[in-house]
């Protein structure tokens, strides 16, 4: 998502007529930021913080754009001087003019992402030397790669390529460049909101696959605005985008498109038919990836948390069912009433038990152990010994009990801890989408990252 700047005159749609002029910038950082020139305003209404859903723009040189959801960050009137006014837009759309919300709709997207050339890993590239005195570089344009992952939802894969030049009397250099997409296709327009929920699945899917934070780079929507087709490029702040991308080669994925392309339709709807139900465990185990710079407490707490959600979602986990408990909650409720103490101490005492049903963090983990032993057998040598510690520490940052401080990891056996329960979760992932028990333990063994956290036996 590159970095941009317009400059131009803009307007709100119901004032065409008062046109000011202004610059607007945009990182994918910071967001959209519009500085005009004057104001929207009259100089009655300077104390007045705007709220325009929508300010249209047209630019210099001939863009017609759209800044959505902005609010006013800045007015000021100077005194000889002039009036200038900031806005800061949610959304920015290049190519096309929306008068109110509701028309800002897509019959597609193309959304590029991070590292996705490498994952699919697909050249139509030709390149031939001839007794090094001449070269023939060619590139094919491959069919689109299609998977549904719904009624009215289709997934391409486009593999595209664009060819750049300076034309001079003598052409010295030119130069092609391939890019991948993954296209959304709707039979009817959609609102980009309808479109978010998809394009945040895909990353977490190919977060997935490649091991590693995926964010998009671009995004470009087609749309019929003027009853005509118009491609519009797409721009929104985007805070977990790294400014220099790492090298990333297909050996240090989990897996890539090459792997799983006999079957990837069907992995890809596996994945967004179970995202409703496994929605918190992709919330918490994503929300570490995609931020490494959190606190390792923080990370361990949060992959503790999607464990928990993962095994009451699979296996429900509960000593009794609700309906059972109760009358057995009844009489717990009762003695504690009962008892000589404050108040406040019964309604402590009810509120840890009202939930005395469900399986305990250990119980949990011991099913996990059990349910996945094929794959994690040799993988952690001591079952055991990793149960205690994560119960352990996971007591101790949740109430720093003094109690438990000595037998609570921290430092380096936090981080090994921590990277082994990502592993945890990833295999269960893995298992959701439907990989076997064979295939999830060599795709762990065969990638070189796993190997300084686990078992070193296990990757011989």
């Amino acid at each position: 998502m590159d970095e941009l700047e317009y400059k131009g005159v803009w307007w709100l749609p119901d004032k065409p007529e008062k046109k000011v002029c202004g610059i607007l910038r945009f990182t994918p950082n910071e967001g959209a930021i519009l500085d005009l020139i004057g104001s929207f305003k009259d100089i009655k209404e300077m104390n007045k913080r705007l709220n325009p859903e929508i300010i249209l723009g047209a630019s210099s040189n001939g863009k017609n754009i759209t800044l959505h959801k902005c609010f006013e960050t800045e007015s000021n009137l100077s005194i000889p001087g002039s009036l200038t006014s900031s806005f800061y837009a949610n959304e920015v759309f290049v190519g096309a003019h929306f008068q109110k919300s509701e028309d800002i709709k897509f019959r597609g997207l193309s959304i590029r992402y991070s590292y996705l050339d490498e994952w699919i890993g697909i050249s139509g590239f030709d390149i031939q030397y001839f007794d090094k005195k001449e070269v023939v570089i060619k590139h094919k344009q491959s069919e689109p790669i299609q998977a549904s992952i719904g009624e009215d939802c289709i997934i391409f894969i486009d593999i595209l390529a664009a060819m750049h030049s300076v034309h001079s009397i003598v052409q010295k250099e030119m130069s092609i460049e391939q890019r991948t997409y993954l296209r959304v296709k709707h039979p009817v327009e959609k609102s980009l909101d309808e479109y978010w929920s998809i394009i945040r699945q895909i990353q977490n899917f190919l977060s997935l696959g490649i091991a590693e934070p995926v964010c998009p780079l671009e995004i470009i929507g087609e749309t019929e605005a003027n009853k005509e087709i118009i491609s519009v490029k797409i721009y929104y702040h985007l805070p977990e985008i790294s400014e220099a991308f790492k090298t990333i080669y297909p050996h240090d994925m989990l897996f890539t498109f090459k792997d799983i392309s006999d079957r990837f339709e069907m992995l890809l709807k596996n994945w967004f038919e179970k995202a409703s139900t496994l929605e918190p465990v992709y919330d918490l185990y994503f929300g570490t990836l995609y931020n490494p710079w959190m606190y390792l407490q923080h990370q361990f707490l949060s992959l503790i948390q999607a464990v928990e959600a993962y095994h009451r979602r699979k296996f429900e986990g509960k000593y009794q069912s609700d309906e059972d408990y109760k009358p057995t909650y009844e009489k717990f409720k009762k003695f504690i009433n009962g008892l000589d103490v404050d108040p406040s101490f019964k309604e402590a005492l009810k509120s840890k038990l009202k939930y005395g049903n469900e399986y305990s963090l250990r119980k949990r983990l011991k099913d996990l152990f059990e349910q996945y032993n094929e794959v994690l057998n040799g993988f952690i040598e001591d079952k055991n010994d990793f149960i205690n510690k994560v119960v352990d520490t996971r007591n101790y940052l949740t109430h720093y009990d003094e109690d438990l401080k000595d037998k609570a990891v921290d430092g380096e056996q936090l981080y090994y801890v921590t990277q082994q329960l990502k592993v945890l979760i990833v295999i269960c992932l893995l298992s959701e989408l439907d990989f076997n028990f064979k295939e999830i333990k060599d795709l762990i063994a065969r990638n070189r990252k796993y190997k300084h956290v686990f078992n070193r036996k296990y990757f011989r």
